[in-house]
């Protein structure tokens, strides 16, 4: 499979897990999705605060008004009534308290607080509704046709199954408080998974077809002077107030948190919520709440209407309702980045390091890769800040570090199979040390064939044919095995590369890995130097066995060939071409008429012999022409004046292998 091909595979396979990153199922993505919105929200109340429109106003059932008059269930409803009259230059009024049941501590309550509400005439109350199937009698059957009966019905399929729920499950305030009220309008939140309120259901329908809007929305069609059925007319999508649109995704509105707890003055993050304290509102002169919107609702400690929102863990229901009031009423939309926008980003998230990563080296990948990342945040941290889009951030990250990390993966199980080859190929050639120093540095080894100025050997056994003719096979092998185990190691002593074995001939190379200022002659010489001095010892050991010995002849010339892997896709070899290595292989042969057991040419002198002039010396045999050559070649034969252990630190001192 070519590499475009996996990488093609690859992206697949990632666009549908980055498509199940953005389902539900996947509750971390979630997570990280919740997580990364509530941090830009906090850097837009740092950076670009919100003041808390002075028009919604709370009036709080705080602990100073607890103290004053006790706990709520033990007021009399004719209290509410009293507030009503001084909010009654108010523009709307939000009676944020469920009232199910009469009430019990004064049976004239209920009506006085009915007939403040129609005085006011613009007086909201909320009405409960049940999560479970819940028990009802035929009265409270009545109740809710009352209550479903002001509101406007819909068809069912444009709204998604969530949003939709069973008509009895709703709990009516008691009908003299219905009746009296301008509209009505469910008290429920729904909280995210980790228990944070940022985006309210604007409106539910009943599985008959009845459009249920939420309490602060119709708060803001009475604020807005706007009927429940005009407002409603395009749910799920949409909500019209006026000349105001503000969008709805099947029927959740999208918040931008400002709010924090009222009467709170330490810096924080957000808005704190304007609020005056019920006590205080009873007594206040009416003029103080004209235009206001006014939500009524408790704060005091204990209570557990808590709604936290993602800038104030302890923020309170009424206080919610009224941050939703600010969405609906002030605040410009807030809006998801559009499908294809959003499946844009994650597919160049993901399609472009795994091209990267296959078209280019990992230095050049991974700067694009940088790159790439840098260009998809700034369009995704553009469409926030400008457009107020939200993006989804989880599957564009996730599918970016998804592919990044397999593009990587697959980067180094490629770099390991190429080590191991590499290993493979050259350890069969050249020292561990040298091995290692080519797998960290592959260059160095020009595997692809580069021209280099390398010093070659080649050795042969003399009289090779008949001695194999006249001893068993069995011989033939063990003593040529410990043959050419002792010239491989004298060749790798000294950075050379064994080249191969030519029958009973051995060809080396000396320069490949090594520094230009290296000496490969001198380096040549002393190996072949201690490839005889290895023979020696070998041969007096075969003597004292009854073996049969050797005797060889080691020809070497210095010049320029081709190196590299050179063979069929079948078959490689790591040699070199040329004249130079032709012109060895002549002198190699030229021993035996010379009767010299180490013959080099005048190049190989000319290198060395600085090196080497007090441990060898260079005999001069004459010009010889050889075939395919027009310049006649001049040789020499080389004679050990010491033992060449005595200067293999010497010469190895002089040249350093490649880093």
């Amino acid at each position: 499979m070519l590499a475009w091909q996996k990488g093609l595979m690859g992206a697949l396979a990632l666009l549908a897990f980055a498509q199940g990153l953005g389902s539900e199922r996947f509750g971390f993505a979630d997570d990280l999705n919740r997580w990364l919105t509530d941090i830009h929200w906090r850097w837009h109340a740092a950076w670009r605060p919100v003041a808390f429109p002075e028009d919604i106003l709370v009036v709080a059932v705080d602990d100073k008004t607890l103290n004053r008059f006790k706990r709520l269930r033990y007021w009399s409803r004719r209290r509410y009534a009293q507030l009503i009259e001084r909010l009654k230059f108010a523009k709307a009024v939000g009676l944020d308290i469920l009232f199910l049941e009469p009430d019990d501590h004064d049976k004239k309550g209920d009506a006085a607080l009915a007939k403040a509400m129609r005085a006011h005439g613009r007086v909201v109350i909320p009405f409960h509704r049940w999560k479970e199937a819940h028990p009802f009698s035929g009265q409270t059957k009545k109740q809710i046709h009352a209550l479903l009966s002001r509101f406007p019905r819909t068809s069912l399929s444009s709204f998604p199954k969530e949003s939709i729920v069973y008509p009895y499950n709703v709990q009516p305030p008691i009908p003299i408080l219905l009746h009296a009220a301008k509209e009505v309008g469910y008290a429920d939140a729904n909280a995210d998974a980790d228990g944070v309120y940022r985006t309210p259901k604007a409106v539910m329908v009943t599985n008959d077809g009845t459009l249920l809007p939420h309490f602060s929305l119709a708060m803001a069609c009475v604020a807005k002077d706007v009927e429940l059925s005009d407002a409603l007319q395009n749910a799920p999508y949409a909500l019209r107030l006026g000349d105001r649109i503000v969008p709805l995704e099947d029927g959740v509105l999208r918040l931008q948190p400002i709010a924090r707890k009222g009467g709170t003055f330490e810096k924080r993050l957000g808005a704190p919520v304007p609020t005056v304290s019920f006590a205080d509102a009873l007594t206040m002169p009416p003029e103080k709440f004209a235009g206001k919107i006014v939500l009524v609702g408790e704060t005091a400690s204990g209570t557990t209407d808590i709604r936290p929102n993602p800038l104030d863990e302890g923020l309170r229901g009424v206080e919610w309702n009224a941050e939703i009031l600010v969405n609906l009423l002030h605040l410009p939309p807030v809006r998801p980045l559009p499908t294809g926008v959003q499946w844009l980003l994650i597919a160049l998230a993901i399609g472009v390091p795994l091209w990267l990563y296959t078209a280019f080296p990992p230095r050049q990948a991974n700067l694009g890769a940088l790159t790439a990342l840098l260009g998809i945040g700034s369009v995704m941290e553009g469409a926030f800040w400008i457009g107020r889009f939200v993006p989804l951030w989880a599957p564009v990250l996730i599918g970016f570090t998804g592919a990044t990390l397999l593009m990587g993966l697959q980067r180094f199980a490629q770099e390991e199979a190429q080590k191991r080859k590499i290993r493979q190929m050259f350890s069969l050639y050249v020292a561990p040390e040298v091995v290692e120093q080519i797998v960290l540095d592959p260059q160095i080894a020009h595997q692809e064939g580069a021209r280099q100025r390398v010093a070659i050997l080649f050795s042969d056994v003399r009289n090779f044919t008949s001695y194999s003719e006249q001893n068993p096979p069995e011989l033939v092998v063990r003593q040529m095995r410990q043959y050419l185990t002792e010239m491989t190691e004298a060749i790798q002593n000294h950075h050379g590369v064994l080249d191969k074995f030519i029958g009973d001939g051995v060809m080396a190379l000396y320069g490949p890995f090594l520094q230009n200022n290296a000496n490969r002659g001198a380096l040549a010489v002393t190996s072949a130097l201690e490839m005889l001095e290895r023979l020696e010892r070998l041969n007096n050991r075969w003597a004292q066995e009854g073996l049969p010995t050797f005797r060889i002849g080691i020809g070497i010339h210095i010049g320029e060939a081709v190196v590299g892997n050179i063979g069929t896709p079948r078959r490689v070899q790591y040699t070199a071409l040329g004249d130079t290595v032709n012109l060895a292989s002549r002198l190699q042969t030229m021993t035996k008429e010379l009767k010299a057991d180490l013959v080099v040419s005048g190049e190989v002198k000319t290198e060395g012999e600085q090196v080497l002039w007090d441990v060898v010396e260079f005999v001069d045999r004459g010009t010889v022409t050889v075939r395919g050559r027009e310049q006649p070649v001049r040789v020499y034969e080389v004679r050990r004046k010491t033992m060449t252990g005595e200067v293999t630190a010497d010469v190895a001192a002089q040249t350093r292998t490649e880093k």
